[in-house]
């Protein structure tokens, strides 16, 4: 409609022409502007040199309005507001009955190839409770680009090469020797956590033949520890229901000579330059702080070589976007690779980061302690073991992932509708329910394309709109790469539902209007259920305070 509105105005000399402004609509935070609003006059205004408000005036005097909306209102300053029909916002929902969801999904991503990474945690240790989060984002993400028209792929990198994986080795080497009762001396800038002197006992039960020399024996006990620390990772991750497509091992760019090769296609093109020894990568030349070693003068390469190669990689295997999702403390490192990007001729824009901010764990009101270094750390797994997979994936999703979370393990365990995630599953269940029970009372629930202009009520119009409103919701959740609106818009959703619920019977009317109200929830449940699936988290069908609620209520 704006378009076509702009269009007329250019032709009738109102506006110039060649106008590049894509108009961009929003929901209108503030209840009582409209269902949908746009700012398009103030964008107009300096390429038009008229104010905002007559930019406005004449866009709307010469749009074709009808039937869609019953209103469209110029506000203060210039803003345009849409007041939609309730009757066009009935007709969609018939629609989506009769096609189902699919249709209605965005198709943003253009079938473009997009490679999410994600955990990517070494293979050091368990995953603690910050890559869980990190964990839930990643593959939200993952569903929500997938669903939104990208061609999505999985991947962890396993940082299986370099300093920390010989740090792991002596680590169980150590443990390992004082197991078999020698005396040792454990420095404290190794590996600390209980789950190193395990692997040491693992080694000792499976009594494999260890080299005599101390360095190989490292090396080899190094490997050991890697893929059983890997092993329990993949696990952990399994019951967290994240899967991944491929598990790319940093070893395998040094096997490949992938690193040597970037290394010499760098220095090919002037990026390189060496001092004190060392191979610096001139970075501050793009954007970065400052300069970068790559290979130190002991020859030995930086983790910054093998991840320029690792993503040079990513680009050569024909992904149109790369997105990192990396802890917070690895802000300053952004600027480094986005520069290698730009050195190797690809745009730096292609590459997405994501930072994950820090978890802080609350039981009993009361902030966990958390210690890496001293191996006091709360692992994923203890908080699968104590919350279930559904509630941490959506406590991880609750907040912007830049955002600091508390996760309280108290509030994660109550079976009411203060736990956010048993609110909304609640009502999956409850509507569940009230399936069941138009089943018992003999109605045909088979075919719901039904009366739905008997959907009147003002909460049946609000309940309609924010139902329809998902679609708008994840394409914007594509967009921003932000699958915590998902959670939020869910919390909404059915907040309002419950709200209808407990106001309007929807059983025990006449035909039509059972109907139609069966067929509006049957379209809430499948909204309910596809956000919480993008999530990650489970929508059940039965939950004991559904059941009471339906059989009790008398609304």
């Amino acid at each position: 409609m704006l378009r076509e509105s702009m269009e007329r105005c250019v032709r009738e000399g109102l506006l110039p022409g060649e106008i590049e402004i894509d108009p961009v609509v929003e929901i209108p935070r503030e209840k009582g502007r409209g269902d949908y609003a746009t700012t398009i006059a103030f964008l107009l205004s300096k390429k038009a040199k008229k104010k905002p408000v007559e930019i406005a005036r004449c866009l709307v005097e010469h749009m074709d309005a009808l039937p869609l909306c019953s209103a469209v209102t110029v506000a203060a300053k210039g803003f345009i507001n849409f007041h939609v029909a309730d009757q066009a916002f009935r007709s969609e929902l018939a629609e989506i009955l009769r096609l189902g969801l699919d249709p209605f999904f965005s198709d943003v991503g253009g079938r473009k190839r997009v490679i999410v990474e994600f955990v990517s945690a070494n293979p050091t240790g368990p995953l603690h409770i910050g890559h869980g989060r990190g964990a839930a984002v990643g593959d939200a993400l993952a569903n929500i680009l997938g669903k939104s028209g990208y061609r999505v792929v999985r991947e962890y990198y396993v940082n299986d090469a370099g300093r920390q994986i010989e740090t792991l080795g002596r680590s169980v080497y150590l443990r390992w020797k004082e197991l078999k009762g020698e005396k040792v001396d454990y420095p404290s800038n190794l590996y600390q956590g209980g789950y190193v002197r395990e692997i040491a006992a693992r080694l000792i039960g499976e009594n494999p033949e260890v080299p005599g020399a101390e360095d190989r024996a490292v090396a080899f006990m190094a490997q050991f520890a890697a893929r059983l620390v890997l092993a329990g990772i993949k696990k952990d991750l399994e019951d967290f229901r994240v899967f991944f497509d491929d598990y790319y091992s940093e070893a395998s760019l040094f096997e490949r000579g992938l690193v040597d090769e970037t290394v010499r296609e760098l220095r090919e093109r002037g990026w390189l330059s060496e001092e004190d020894g060392a191979l610096w990568f001139k970075t501050s030349r793009l954007g970065d702080e400052k300069d970068r070693v790559i290979i130190k003068s002991d020859g030995e390469k930086t983790y910054f070589a093998s991840d320029i190669a690792y993503h040079r990689e990513k680009f050569e295997r024909g992904f149109d976007i790369a997105i990192d999702i990396w802890g917070a403390d690895h802000h300053g490192y952004i600027e480094r690779l986005k520069a290698s990007i730009e050195a190797l001729g690809a745009n730096r824009e292609r590459l997405k980061v994501i930072l994950i901010q820090f978890v802080t764990l609350l039981k009993d009101g009361k902030p966990v302690g958390m210690s890496t270094r001293a191996g006091q750390f709360t692992t994923l797994r203890e908080v699968l073991d104590e919350v279930g997979s559904d509630a941490a994936r959506f406590f991880f999703l609750m907040r912007k992932s830049d955002a600091h979370l508390e996760f309280d393990l108290d509030l994660a365990r109550k079976t009411s509708n203060e736990n956010p995630v048993y609110y909304v599953q609640y009502a999956h269940a409850r509507i569940q329910s009230i399936f069941r029970m138009a089943a018992e009372q003999g109605i045909d629930i088979g075919d719901l394309t039904a009366r739905v202009d008997r959907l009147v009520l003002p909460e049946e119009t609000d309940l309609i709109k924010a139902v329809l409103n998902f679609f708008d919701v994840l394409e914007g959740s594509a967009r921003s790469l932000e699958p915590h609106r998902i959670a939020f818009y869910l919390i909404d959703l059915v907040g309002r539902f419950h709200g209808y619920y407990n106001k309007a019977r929807v059983l025990g009317n006449e035909a039509d209007l059972t109907m139609a109200r069966l067929a509006l929830l049957s379209v809430l449940q499948k909204v309910i259920r596809e956000g919480l699936s993008l999530m990650g988290v489970s929508a059940p069908d039965r939950m004991e305070r559904a059941e009471e609620a339906v059989i009790n209520s008398s609304p």
